[in-house]
């Protein structure tokens, strides 16, 4: 062989082994998971790495439906729980998961990646699994119980909903692990609060809503049948909040949060518009608009089941619940135009026990109640002078 021939065949050698190395990272290396933190102050999220840029590049023009990528990379709290809810995206060559909620410091969270789920891949692909974490703060504790809701001290026997308010965001766990509802003796009510999860919490994370079992709570239905109602006419319940419930940041509440209420009678009766009382302002003015119901009504839905309109259209302001939730204020952004006003209320407004504007929540078990995805309107005229 000549020495040109020899010289072509080591090149060609050299650029077939230089190939071959550049390849092997995107067909064999194994994808790697780690928790990125951006210094921005963005959302830490999961980050899968060493991914082939081919099979990266199908995936995102699948468009995967969120049970394709969970199929693809799941991350729970614990590893046969329900996957963390967020959005999934293919960025800078990975595959990223942000959660909803930002992850809770101090806890592990379990990640999945299957990559034999990725378009093209082997079957025989390897399952990658792995634990992350944000670090536990070494704040202090300093979120604590801001109300509860009712604020009164007594409630009816069919109370249907509490709601919880912190003082800062809390993590996006459920809370009801961190409630206990004690009868008049001291002891636990079992089964008195549905387990729902984290889709409960108002978007801030400050608030959160406490349901009781309304299988319970109305009559007729078979959990009330067996169990009766969680609450006793005539007694005393103690709801207690242990401080063990995690904030956004991971760390207990400052303190248990203790609060007893007397048990009244049963609140059966449907809300009537008929015994509102309306206190118009004065034209000129921000004076609040003021009415006040014979009885102290939801707070959650006050905030966003009563509004004010001028000739068909919405009047911005500003609303405040107080006297035990027996006033409703409206301030208006701007002053007061004599003249027509109405007093717009949906029909989903209710009272503690569940009973909305002419309807109680005691309805007949058999009657057909025809309830549409749009809630009903009713207008309540006043005027401006």
């Amino acid at each position: 062989m000549s020495v040109r021939l020899l010289w072509v065949a080591v090149l060609v050698s050299s650029l077939i082994g230089t190939a071959a190395c550049n390849s092997s990272p995107d067909s064999h290396a194994t994808p790697t998971i780690t928790l990125a933190t951006p210094s921005s102050g963005a959302p830490a999220y999961v980050e899968v790495a060493g991914v082939p840029s081919t099979r990266l590049r199908a995936l995102d023009r699948t468009d995967p439906t969120p049970e394709q990528w969970v199929s693809v990379l799941r991350v729970s709290v614990e590893k046969n729980a329900p996957a963390v809810l967020g959005d999934y995206a293919v960025a800078d060559g990975t595959i990223r998961f942000t959660p909803l909620f930002p992850f809770d410091e101090g806890r592990q969270y379990q990640v999945r990646f299957d990559p034999a789920r990725l378009p093209g891949a082997p079957a025989d692909a390897g399952v990658v699994e792995t634990t992350v974490g944000r670090p536990a703060s070494t704040a202090v504790p300093s979120t604590v119980v801001a109300r509860v809701y009712p604020s009164g001290d007594v409630v009816p026997e069919n109370l249907l909903r509490m709601y919880v308010e912190f003082s800062a965001p809390m993590g996006r766990k459920s809370g009801v692990e961190y409630i206990t509802l004690l009868d008049h003796a001291g002891k636990e009510i079992p089964g008195a609060v549905l387990p729902l999860e984290y889709e409960f919490w108002s978007p801030d994370h400050k608030r959160f809503t406490v349901f009781f079992d309304p299988g319970r709570v109305k009559k007729g239905i078979l959990p009330n049948r067996q169990m009766g109602r969680p609450l006793e006419v005539g007694r005393s319940v103690t709801f207690v909040i242990s401080h063990e419930w995690p904030d956004e940041h991971g760390l207990p509440l400052k303190e248990d949060f203790r609060r007893t209420l007397r048990v009244g009678p049963t609140d059966l009766e449907p809300l009537d518009t008929a015994h509102w009382r309306i206190q118009p302002p004065q034209a000129g003015g921000r004076s609040g608009l003021i009415v006040t119901f014979p009885e102290p009504l939801d707070h959650g839905l006050l905030m966003r089941a009563l509004g004010v309109t001028r000739d068909g259209q919405e009047v911005d302001g500003e609303i405040a619940v107080d006297q035990l939730e027996t006033r409703w204020t409206f301030t208006p952004s701007e002053p007061w135009r004599a003249g027509s006003y109405a007093l717009l209320a949906l029909d989903i407004l209710e009272d503690v026990a569940g009973n909305q504007i002419g309807r109680a929540f005691e309805v007949d078990n058999f009657e057909s109640v025809d309830k549409g995805p749009n809630p009903q309107t009713i207008t309540i005229p006043f005027t401006v002078k």
